[in-house]
């Protein structure tokens, strides 16, 4: 099996970008109930070392809490109304965890800080406000602010576990792997926390480990495609090609792959020369593609690694998906290179007639196309239409692209009609544009050649 050394390249890129993607918060999102509660907690204090409402305020609460389980909304409006710089920290605090559940992040953050300013040692504010901040994308004032919040006493699954994440995605990797381990002390059940786990140890190679968090989770949650992902990540770490493959394929059937995993799998595919599957991996692969066009140069690659192995029926399939899927997206410099990718399939496949009509059309298109012209000189040429050939060769040696490529196939014609001495001086020129050891043998061998004629 010739495997395209683009095509390997590619995987390797594509499966450094699939480990490289960070895990976002899932279960503990603001979307998730059990998650704001956790959170949130009550509205009112619980701690002899935190803000206490005074009688007035006492009784304001009451009402708010009534105006709350309502709506949001006006219970956010009325507190603001009562909050000045007099009045309790703890007001600034319910403000602030009302904002942060409205998804008022910027808000939420401007309440904590005030409830720190009025009490500077107010643990729970401290720890909303580092989730906050790490909600926001904040991370450094995250970290620093929910360690702030466990030296007060708030060290709960809840702070390790954003601690961990927060330096996760700082690329503080031990640091990270130290606190999921203490979130998963306290929440032993959390997803989030395992799959931070698992990317810690997978950034420090200990992929063992990561498996064994990765079969623990599909064992619980064997539909979840996501785990499949990962297991696949773990796979091409330790060069486990054919186990990554299956993983990804689960990942596929089971309805969930994106892009960057059906990509993936189509390129593992068909550096097997599985290309039947491959070609529907890349159909798949393209439909989940919301910018198409980004993934012109991934089929551009994939149709040519097809072309290496001559799988020319294959090739052609795999030029029409990308001609029909990407459409009126494409410009006129892509559309032609697939065309260019369908001559050179059609004169793989021996189809000479068709394959000088789609040089024609691209030529038409675009006469400075080099590729085109030179692939139509050599059609020419196999055709023993030299006096053709020799034309389109000399149109183009002027054109910078594929004037070494021009000057050698001329070179190597005029050898097939024993012209020797002016094949040299063509081959010569393609040596002074490309230097190449087996075209300078081959140089060497045509000299000689000419030295005897």
């Amino acid at each position: 099996m010739k495997l395209s050394t683009s095509l390997l390249g590619a995987l390797c890129l594509a499966s450094a970008s699939l480990s490289a993607q960070t895990y976002p918060l899932s279960e503990n999102f603001w979307s998730n109930p059990e998650f704001k509660d956790r959170v949130m907690g009550s509205y009112g204090t619980h701690s002899e070392l935190e803000p206490r409402l005074n009688d007035e305020e006492g009784q304001f609460f009451k009402t708010l809490i009534v105006v709350l389980e309502a709506n949001l909304e006006q219970g956010a409006i009325l507190l603001e109304e009562r909050v000045t710089s007099e009045s309790s920290a703890a007001l600034d605090f319910m403000l602030g965890t009302i904002r942060m559940q409205l998804g008022q992040m910027d808000k939420a953050v401007s309440s904590y800080e005030t409830a720190i300013k009025k009490f500077p040692n107010f643990m729970r504010a401290y720890k909303n406000l580092g989730i906050a901040y790490v909600q926001s994308g904040e991370l450094e004032k995250g970290t620093e602010t929910i360690i702030k919040g466990m030296e007060l006493g708030g060290a709960d699954g809840l702070s390790y576990g954003l601690l961990g994440y927060s330096y996760l995605n700082q690329g503080n990797y031990s640091s990270a792997l130290n606190a999921y381990s203490l979130a998963l002390a306290f929440q032993p059940a959390s997803k989030d926390w395992k799959l931070g786990k698992i990317r810690c140890l997978m950034e420090l190679g200990s992929y063992g480990e990561a498996a064994g968090l990765v079969s623990e989770l599909i064992t619980k949650d064997s539909s979840n495609h996501e785990l499949y992902l990962h297991q696949a990540n773990i796979a091409l770490a330790q060069d486990r090609i054919e186990a990554a493959l299956a993983n990804l394929e689960i990942s596929r059937r089971l309805g969930k792959g994106d892009e960057n995993s059906l990509f993936l799998l189509a390129d593992i595919y068909a550096n097997r020369s599985m290309f039947d599957l491959a070609i529907d991996a890349y159909r798949d692969a393209l439909e989940a593609t919301q910018n198409k066009t980004s993934r012109f140069k991934s089929f551009n690659r994939a149709i040519s690694a097809f072309i290496d192995n001559q799988a020319w029926e294959e090739a052609l399939r795999l030029n029409r998906i990308a001609m029909d899927g990407f459409g009126a997206d494409l410009d006129e410099e892509q559309r032609l290179s697939l065309l260019n990718l369908r001559a050179e399939i059609e004169l793989g496949s021996n189809d000479s007639d068709a394959a000088a009509k789609t040089l024609e059309e691209i030529i038409e298109a675009n006469p400075m196309n080099g590729r085109a012209i030179v692939l139509l000189a050599k059609h020419s040429w196999k055709n023993k239409d030299y006096e053709e050939a020799a034309f389109l060769y000399q149109r183009a040696e002027n054109i910078e692209a594929v004037s070494a490529q021009a000057f050698l196939q001329y070179g190597q014609m005029l050898v097939e009609q024993k012209d020797y001495a002016e094949a040299a001086k063509k081959l010569r020129r393609s040596l002074d544009l490309n230097y190449e050891s087996n075209v300078a043998d081959y140089l060497r061998a045509v000299e000689e050649a000419a030295s005897r004629s």
